[in-house]
């Protein structure tokens, strides 16, 4: 009888390729745990974070070709993947061919390891070339972690002025993003202190009272 989507961008799809009334559809953004206000570390690692799946649409490959083209963040910062599968073949021997082996690696955990990873990271990243929500980087602005997302639709709509956005298909465009948001303290002060607020207009609360209406309202039609 209804469907429910966590973006406008999904619902906008949805009604686009399977040609469904968008009456049908309603948005429920998804969201992260309340919790006291977080410390922000005043001496982070100088690790570049990625967290979950690495393939197709993730447009994981030119994160890694910017970085490689990168003297100064070949230098300073290592990137650290948290989650997804280990390294596959392709991954290696492209780490490998673009010398970069040694500055790349797989960290899986628990809740709260991922959440330490985002505490004591310079700086996370997404580069996918789409995406139906996007979590992780939310999760990262919780954590006063400053971010680097692509210029996607749903991206735009979710994060607005709270993350600095990149063009995924562009290598150098990823590479001179890095390089900016890294080396300017002044930025990452801004780009934590304006994701601090988008992280208050997402909730699992608020998700679960929007989903709740939206139920009574179906079963009372």
């Amino acid at each position: 009888k209804h469907i429910l989507c966590i973006s406008k961008k999904t619902k906008k799809d949805l009604s686009k390729f399977y040609k469904i009334d968008k009456k049908k559809i309603s948005v429920t953004y998804l969201g992260v745990d309340k919790s006291k206000k977080i410390e922000i570390l005043k001496k982070k690692k100088k690790i570049i974070l990625y967290v979950g799946d690495r393939s197709r649409y993730k447009n994981f490959k030119n994160l890694i070709y910017a970085f490689s083209r990168s003297n100064y963040l070949k230098k300073n910062f290592k990137i650290l993947c948290f989650g997804g599968d280990y390294f596959n073949d392709f991954e290696n021997n492209l780490f490998k061919k673009l010398k970069v082996s040694k500055k790349i690696f797989f960290k899986d955990g628990k809740d709260f390891d991922l959440r330490r990873s985002y505490k004591e990271s310079s700086l996370f990243i997404s580069v996918s070339l789409e995406e139906g929500f996007g979590l992780p980087p939310l999760e990262a602005m919780k954590y006063n972690c400053p971010t680097i997302c692509s210029n996607i639709d749903v991206f735009r709509e979710i994060f607005e002025d709270g993350t600095y956005f990149v063009e995924p298909k562009n290598v150098d465009n990823i590479k001179k993003g890095l390089e900016k948001v890294l080396k300017s303290k002044k930025l990452q002060k801004k780009l934590i202190k304006k994701g601090q607020k988008i992280v208050k207009n997402f909730s699992w609360d608020n998700c679960a009272v929007e989903t709740k209406k939206i139920y009574h309202k179906v079963l009372n039609q």
